[in-house]
């Protein structure tokens, strides 16, 4: 139905995947869709932590086999079922992992260190999430940050929706304006929605300065909340959800963190409903 792609301009820590995550697993409470949040990175474990605990036992084994892993499942399975014209819209749920039954699907990284290995996987990416796209109401991908690679160029470009974060960095402002600016070709206005992502208002660079200064209407936020950042650290987001509940107002420290997450549901909603795409 529709791809949201989540990507940054820097280099730097931007709360990317924190803010894919979040959203995600948002939506998969929220609303009756059938998600797939898609770790489209390099050798970053981030969201897989978010939901589980990783078994070092692995990692271990892996690292003494210099980085190669079992291709039989995962991100590294499907890659293989793709690539031999084996794979059906149906068939993905069969590489993935479970967080909120019929509502939210993760496929987790390449677990490869082998960078030529992992863009050699990546370059079948456009065909696995077009393919997840037929069977998914929304797939959502954490991609590699900057432009520097074809892989990120294709990945954004099969995105139906860009969301393109920063934090409140003056250089962060540049290179996503940079950004944009010199590659039109995929920044279409119609499909980029940019995120302040760990915003603090009390900052001077807010979501009303900040709009001012990239020439926005509006800006989205992803608030900054420690109680979910701990959550993360401790595979508990979908707990967090649960346990805090989806409520937008009142006095509860986290219904400004949900509200940004609400905002931006409703942005992403507007801007499918002009393209006439739908969740």
């Amino acid at each position: 139905m529709s791809i949201i792609g989540f990507w940054s301009a820097s280099e730097k820590e931007t709360g990317q995947t924190l803010a894919a995550t979040a959203f995600a697993t948002y939506l998969g409470i929220k609303h009756n869709y059938r998600i797939l949040l898609i770790d489209a990175t390099f050798h970053d474990d981030v969201m897989e932590r978010c939901f589980w605990k990783i078994n070092q036992n692995k990692d271990a084994a892996r690292r003494l086999n210099k980085g190669k892993v079992d291709i039989s499942s995962g991100a590294e399975g499907l890659v293989t079922a793709v690539a031999s014209n084996k794979a059906t819209p149906e068939i993905i749920t069969n590489f993935t992992r479970v967080v909120l039954k019929n509502r939210l699907d993760v496929l987790c990284g390449l677990k490869t260190e082998i960078p030529e290995e992992f863009t050699k996987s990546l370059m079948l990416y456009k065909d696995l999430i077009t393919m997840a796209d037929k069977y998914y109401d929304l797939v959502i991908v954490d991609i590699e940050k900057t432009l520097k690679k074809d892989t990120t160029k294709a990945l954004l470009g099969a995105s139906t929706l860009i969301v393109t974060d920063f934090t409140q960095n003056y250089k962060q402002f540049e290179e996503y304006f940079t950004a944009i600016t010199a590659n039109k070709n995929i920044f279409t206005k119609d499909k980029l929605i940019p995120l302040l992502t760990n915003s603090d208002e009390n900052s001077k660079y807010n979501a009303k300065n900040v709009a001012r200064i990239l020439k926005q209407k509006e800006l989205n936020t992803v608030l900054y909340n420690p109680v979910f950042k701990d959550c993360a650290s401790e595979a508990s987001v979908a707990n967090f959800f649960l346990r805090y509940g989806l409520s937008t107002t009142g006095n509860d420290k986290n219904a400004p963190f949900i509200k940004a997450l609400d905002e931006l549901d409703k942005t992403i909603e507007y801007k499918l409903e002009e393209l006439k795409y739908k969740y």
